[in-house]
């Protein structure tokens, strides 16, 4: 699959600084099958013995380590990333008048706390990363004005903002959908909103609690000493009837998911520049980042920014994380009214603990009873399908989705996704694919898409076409090679070079500077959401590489080198060479900008 190179960002860091991909010294590319294959070492991938680091020249790769051998060693960090350093503003240091910025008289006067000296403010602002500003380059003007780090693009010499003349009033919002008014936060804010639909089922609900008094689940402990919280496990025999609600099939819009490609809603990295680029390579349906109920119902604009939907995202969705009917069914009517979606799913697989502990995520699991009044209710106020995702089980003693899978079709879900793990082991076992088979196999209505451990097009087919498995979600998959989805449809192992993987990288990062600013702010959290994913496409190996075909998530390689140097810098696990490859896009780091990646899970491990 070609590349678009329309959307090049040109590096604009000095060549004594940071090597540019073109002056990186290409070796000649062996072919990925010119030996026998072997035996896979388990847990280790299969690298070519000329592209080991202990079978290379130290100096070979030297270039790309001397700075990280440099550095004094640092005490390892521990834990879920709870002693990370707080974020650090990264924002201009002389803050220029909005109102200025937009040629427009500023209503304060002399007493406006910004600075209005527009020349003060360009010599402070410090030198352009770029000569084309993405915004002026695809719509004719920029939002950003003197703000914008590629000002020069449509910044006269004499400081006057200018538009190109065929400019007729478009932006990059105007691809952008399910922005919320302010009008909604303020009502919701203040909980001035009306849920007339929730209310009455609610109302419904209060008059069944007399019933919910009794026990609906069997507790289960794990060793403490292994980190393993309580659990409740459920019991078949004990689900709770939950009002008779109307599920208005016949009225609902529809969706054909069976045989789609389904990009995983990733917290953090699933975000929607992310997921531009996972459409241009042909992914079916996408999904929003995890959104908590608890603020969305405040009105947080946050929250409310992971529903934003692209205008090439044709079957989008979104996801929402509560723990108890009142929020989860509130929120689905919120969304049914403000937004345009074509189906919102409810997080049934989040082990993160602060949201298991207070009945969220996984945590919904272990109370069938509650979880079946959320869906039934969600179901009543929704006009799209509603959908789940949830875990094979919570402890990996005790598997509860084939349990649980029936309920939800019975409960009105129109899809569910099952990821073949349970909460306990997190990353460190494979997904059991069999028992993904296994409940699929329950049911008869709604499908069932598997979920874990997908990344290469053989892996995809293979366990797509198991009895009864309707489709696969792909997450960490898509993370480490978003051309994943174009190996599927295409059937082939994609030798794709450095210079091709720096092009997508380039991609983003436009995508970044669209949807969050081209300003300094807006640059830098583009550099902190590239860096994020960034922790993830390390770990491609590339094709051409290997000894054996194709790349297994959960297998190490050993130390190695690539075929250039632009690809054992991509390849580097070290923090300090991801913030190189930012800076060959988005120009030299803030002094003070510190980075440490949010997602460490323990992926290698199986």
């Amino acid at each position: 699959m070609e590349q678009d190179k329309n959307t090049d960002i040109t590096p604009t860091v000095s060549e004594t600084s940071t090597p540019k991909p073109e002056d990186m010294a290409a070796e000649p590319l062996p072919s990925p099958l010119s030996e026998p294959p072997k035996q896979r070492e388990k847990g280790i991938a299969p690298i070519k013995p000329e592209y080991l680091v202990s079978n290379k020249p130290q100096e070979s790769s030297q270039k790309v380590t001397e700075e990280r051998v440099s550095e004094p060693p640092k005490k390892r960090m521990r834990g879920q990333n709870k002693g990370r350093e707080s974020r650090v503003r990264t924002d201009d240091e002389v803050q220029l008048c909005n109102f200025i910025n937009k040629n427009q008289e500023c209503p304060h006067g002399e007493s406006c706390k910004y600075t209005h000296d527009v020349k003060a403010y360009m010599e402070a602002k410090g030198n352009d990363i770029g000569d084309k500003c993405p915004h002026f380059e695809n719509y004719g003007s920029c939002p950003y004005g003197y703000k914008c780090r590629f000002a020069k693009h449509h910044v006269t010499d004499d400081l006057k903002l200018i538009v190109k003349p065929d400019y007729d009033g478009s932006s990059y919002n105007d691809e952008v959908k399910n922005t919320i008014s302010r009008e909604t936060q303020k009502k919701l804010r203040l909980r001035q909103y009306e849920f007339p639909k929730s209310t009455i089922y609610l109302k419904e609900l209060e008059e069944q609690k007399p019933k919910d008094n009794e026990p609906v689940a069997e507790k289960s402990e794990e060793a403490s000493t292994d980190g393993q919280a309580k659990s409740e496990q459920v019991d078949p025999e004990e689900f709770r009837d939950t009002p008779d609600v109307p599920l208005r099939g016949v009225e609902k819009k529809k969706v054909d998911f069976r045989g789609k490609t389904y990009l995983a809603p990733l917290t953090t990295v699933g975000n929607l520049p992310f997921r531009r680029i996972c459409k241009e390579f042909g992914v079916d349906i996408t999904c929003g980042e995890m959104a908590m109920t608890s603020n969305l119902l405040q009105g947080q604009q946050t929250e409310w920014s992971h529903m934003k939907r692209h205008k090439s995202e044709d079957i989008f969705g979104v996801q929402i994380c509560g723990n108890k009917p009142e929020t989860l069914v509130k929120t689905a009517e919120v969304i049914n009214n403000e937004l345009d979606v074509d189906f919102v799913d409810v997080n049934c697989g989040c082990p993160i603990d602060i949201v298991f502990k207070r009945g969220g995520g996984s945590g919904l699991l272990t109370n069938a009873n509650k979880l079946g009044k959320c869906l039934r209710g969600m179901n009543r106020v929704l006009d799209c399908p509603l959908t789940i995702k949830f875990r094979m089980a919570i402890v990996d003693k005790d598997p509860i989705g084939h349990k649980l899978a029936p309920k939800f079709q019975e409960w009105g879900c129109a899809l569910g996704t099952l990821h073949g793990r349970s909460r306990q082991q997190r990353y460190t076992k494979l997904a059991d694919w069999d028992y993904i088979e296994k409940c699929a196999g329950l049911l008869d209505e709604m499908p069932l898409f598997g979920n874990g451990d997908v990344l290469s097009w053989e892996e995809y087919h293979q366990n797509v076409s198991r009895k009864g498995v309707a489709g696969i979600m792909i997450g960490r998959g898509a993370l480490i090679k978003p051309w994943i989805f174009d190996e599927i449809q295409t059937k082939r192992h994609w030798d794709i070079s450095a210079n091709e993987r720096f092009d997508i990288m380039k991609k983003f990062c436009n995508y970044g500077l669209e949807h969050w600013g081209s300003d300094t702010l807006g640059v830098n959290t583009t550099r902190k959401f590239f860096l994020e994913w960034q922790s993830f496409l390390y770990r491609y190996i590339p094709v051409g590489l290997l000894e054996v075909l194709p790349q297994k998530i959960n297998e190490r390689p050993p130390p190695f080198v690539g075929r250039n140097d632009l690809e054992t810098l991509m390849a580097s696990p070290n923090v300090s060479d991801w913030v190189k490859l930012s800076e060959m896009i988005l120009g030299p780091a803030p002094d003070n900008f510190n980075f440490l990646p949010k997602h460490k899970s323990n992926s290698y491990e199986g």
